[in-house]
């Protein structure tokens, strides 16, 4: 197959028979709407007879298309020929701000990149399942750093990077942290040694509301948690969404971690962390308490509370004025909580020692687990919630 660019196609447009570069026509009505400037489309499914390049080469010429995802491409010789020919043509695009790509593969991902750097109205980018190697990383970087593209946000959701990977793109993210809000490294294999260039790099990401850090291990990585913590702090960060959830962060690293994620974030994922007991909690406790707490929503499912940690964290409400929902468990998963862990909610949801303790208790709380049903909270925690929904100002 001859080597074809954007001006191949763009001479031959006029004469081309959509039926005979497509192997179906439902993809050639994809191709006829995307000629026509129809923005109303749906998925074009690759099959024997599919021209990739004229698929790229209608993208490029449109002006309508907001969102492009993108799952798996054929990588033999004549499939990287069109991967070619599909990315050099979507190049040209001036109106996409977001591409998502699945299981794209290491051709696939190099000839992205490349295409990037002529992308400059780009806002949110995708992987997922890629597999990225640290060269694809290192790469991604210096397009970030280039400053063609002002992604607003990233995900990198399941491709294995690694501390290596991380590093090689924490440059990048230095040269477009102004202007980046979200930023995903979800199930990423990296720990300490990525998280703290990771760090480092946030520190010019001023502007960042949304932090997905899900699915790694720091189980080892008190030091780049108390980095983040620090970052957090310092920056006066004010996060939407801090996620850790799943990274076998313990009692320490919770310590190291709770003062700048209590002060600076509105929603915290501790979620499936099940190695942070009752002593770890003491720190989240504390941070609680403090009148800089900025938490309005706080997960800490798949966690083996039990009575002593139910009693932890109902201390930290004492005097909490922020916190609306605290979230124990996943539909479906049982609480070791007894009466006892339930009768210190109780206590500071509704202090009956005295008119001023009435007064003084929690009456910002209104949600704790997944249901407020009778099976699962004492039925006085669930009135004192519901009172606290229906009458927040008291």
């Amino acid at each position: 197959m001859e080597r074809r660019d954007f001006n191949y196609y763009e001479a031959n447009a006029a004469d081309i028979s959509l039926e005979k570069i497509t192997s179906s026509e439902k993809n050639a009505k994809v191709l006829r709407r995307l000629r026509d400037g129809d923005d109303n489309l749906t998925c074009f499914i690759l099959g024997k007879g599919d021209d990739l390049g004229w698929l790229g080469y209608f993208i490029g010429r449109s002006v309508k298309i907001q969102q492009l995802d993108i799952w798996r491409l054929l990588e033999d010789d004549e499939g990287r020929q069109q991967i070619d020919a599909f990315f050099d043509c979507l190049a040209r695009n001036q109106s996409i701000r977001g591409i998502s790509c699945t299981e794209l593969g290491d051709y696939g991902s190099t000839a992205l990149l490349r295409a990037l750097g002529n992308l400059s109205q780009l806002e949110e980018l995708s992987y997922s399942g890629t597999n990225f190697t640290r060269n694809g990383c290192s790469a991604l970087g210096t397009v970030l750093e280039s400053g063609v593209c002002k992604l607003k946000k990233i995900y990198f959701y399941r491709n294995n990077i690694g501390d290596d990977g991380v590093a090689s793109l924490a440059s990048g993210l230095r040269s477009i942290g102004p202007s980046l809000k979200t930023l995903g490294l979800h199930d990423n294999s990296f720990g300490n040694e990525g998280l703290l260039p990771l760090v480092a790099a946030l520190e010019s990401c001023t502007s960042l509301e949304e932090l997905d850090l899900s699915y790694n291990d720091f189980s080892l990585a008190t030091a780049g948690l108390r980095s983040l913590s620090d970052w957090l702090q310092s920056n006066q960060m004010d996060l939407k969404w801090l996620n850790f959830a799943c990274c076998g962060i313990n009692d320490e690293g919770l310590q190291a971690l709770s003062g700048g994620a209590a002060k600076h974030c509105k929603d915290l994922s501790l979620s499936g962390n099940d190695s942070i007991t009752a002593l770890g909690l003491r720190h989240l406790s504390t941070s609680l308490q403090s009148v800089s707490c900025h938490l309005e929503n706080l997960y800490l499912s798949s966690m083996d509370i039990q009575d002593d940690g139910a009693e932890v964290l109902a201390r930290g409400l004492s005097g909490n004025k922020v916190l609306q929902c605290l979230h124990l468990r996943e539909d479906e998963e049982d609480i070791a909580i007894t009466r006892a862990g339930w009768a210190a909610f109780s206590a500071v949801l509704c202090d009956t020692s005295s008119v001023n303790s009435t007064y003084l208790s929690n009456h910002t709380i209104h949600h704790i687990c997944i249901e407020d049903d009778e099976e699962t909270i004492p039925r006085d925690i669930s009135l004192y919630l519901q009172l606290n929904k229906e009458h927040p100002q008291y």
